[in-house]
């Protein structure tokens, strides 16, 4: 099976054999200035497990960086790691705040493809690419969690949202998580992503909201109602986790749906249960990952302090593979 890493650097390398690696790039002046490889911007880059990975992405010639924060802290993690930045782009900054608003204004500019989260607090990161002045985010859009996974024991890579950032979605919201998903499942070549909107149940309750909301997603679906927001797709639900993963376990239960056993992506009902999945596939089922928020202007990096250095450079590779793809790409 294909991992997440090879599938997702081979992606890059093809992009960039055909030249194309400029397509993700919204700055003219940037693309004359500084060539046309994407440009991520690290707040606050002193920490060495990053500094490793945006090495090796530099040394595979996948991107480029701007490093913010103090330029001897970052040096000296670089230099802790054995590892070389030269010819990396600082921006010079001790304060954390300050640090994601300049990565942030970077983005809204042009001037950078992706935002990575550096050593800095969660909160103040995605505080920065929320703020409105920054622009990251058009009027009523929301951003959403979306993790890419090879599982040893599922047959393909599957998409996990969200896990990170939308505590109750409510059914307009879940839209949205599901649109932003579908880009990223498309950023890496999945054409026509399968949608399973999971419950703990297959029959509707009113009761459990989980199974209302998959009930109404199924059927503005049906209806047609959904391809000009989303494209072309296959939702169904609501399904427990077994019948949207398992082809014995749909048989079981008689359930008869191209997406049952075999979906691409999962819409979680909510954080607690994202999260859950999320932890227990990495934890338990040795899971490489690969994650990143979507349904801002660019992709945004934002890895938990635990994930291993491999999940962070997937992570990184995952952004890039989505920087090309806009929001209205429904093809």
């Amino acid at each position: 099976m294909t991992t997440v890493r090879v599938r997702l650097e081979k992606l890059l390398e093809e992009r960039i054999d055909r030249g194309d690696t400029d397509k993700s790039i919204r700055s003219p002046q940037r693309a004359t200035a500084r060539g046309s490889r994407c440009m991520v911007a690290v707040p606050m880059a002193n920490d060495e497990e990053i500094i490793r990975c945006v090495a090796e992405v530099r040394e595979k010639g996948f991107a480029e960086f701007v490093l913010i924060g103090n330029r001897a802290a970052i040096k000296r993690s670089a230099d802790t790691c054995g590892v070389s930045i030269d010819g990396a782009h600082f921006l010079p900054t001790d304060e954390e705040a300050t640090a994601c608003n300049l990565a942030a204004h970077l983005a809204a500019e042009g001037e950078v493809d992706i935002l990575m989260k550096g050593r800095v607090q969660t909160a103040g990161f995605i505080r920065a690419v929320l703020d409105q002045g920054n622009r990251l985010l058009d009027e009523g859009q929301l951003i959403s969690h979306v993790a890419v996974l090879d599982i040893p024991a599922y047959h393909k890579l599957l998409l996990v949202t969200d896990a990170a950032i939308n505590v109750e979605p409510n059914l307009e919201q879940k839209l949205t998580i599901i649109s932003n998903a579908v880009r990223t499942a498309r950023s890496i070549g999945v054409r026509r992503p399968k949608v399973a909107c999971i419950a703990p149940s297959e029959k509707t309750s009113p009761h459990i909201q989980s199974t209302v909301d998959a009930a109404e997603i199924r059927r503005l679906f049906a209806a047609g109602r959904l391809r000009d927001r989303i494209g072309d797709v296959e939702i169904d639900g609501p399904f427990g986790l077994d019948v949207a993963i398992s082809y014995e376990a749909a048989l079981i239960k008689e359930i008869e749906s191209p997406v049952a056993g075999d979906a691409d992506i999962l819409l979680m009902p909510n954080l607690d249960s994202g999260n859950a999945l999320y932890k227990s596939l990495t934890h338990f089922a040795d899971a490489h990952v690969a994650g990143i928020v979507a349904g801002a202007h660019v992709p945004i990096v934002l890895t938990s302090r635990s994930d291993s250095e491999r999940n962070k450079y997937c992570a990184v590779l995952l952004g890039l593979a989505g920087a090309g793809v806009c929001q209205s790409d429904h093809t």
